[in-house]
């Protein structure tokens, strides 16, 4: 009986580790800084294209309010999944 209860119980564990990984629980790499300038904002989305052809993705809309295409940006992203998504954003000058 006790072994009928354990072994669905760890087959549930071990597949839910991977399940768990790929929803971006954990970073896929340290965070970055770049210094840049936005090429496009794309707020349908929630991306920006940097000059260098990077693409960044926000985590909240109101982190591009301010931007708009040429502004010199410093920011920090982190990569999920694969994607660079925004942690913050500050925009340089004026």
């Amino acid at each position: 009986m006790r072994a009928s209860v354990v072994s669905p119980l760890l087959a549930l564990l071990l597949m839910s580790a991977p399940a768990m990984a790929g929803r971006g629980m954990a970073s896929d790499e340290p965070p970055h800084w770049v210094v840049s300038e936005v090429r496009e904002v794309d707020r349908l989305q929630g991306r920006l294209v940097l000059t260098d052809g990077k693409e960044v993705w926000a985590t909240n809309p109101q982190q591009l309010d301010q931007l708009v295409e040429g502004s010199r940006v410093r920011l920090r992203f982190e990569i999920f999944n694969g994607r660079r998504m925004i942690y913050s954003v500050e925009r340089l000058g004026s």
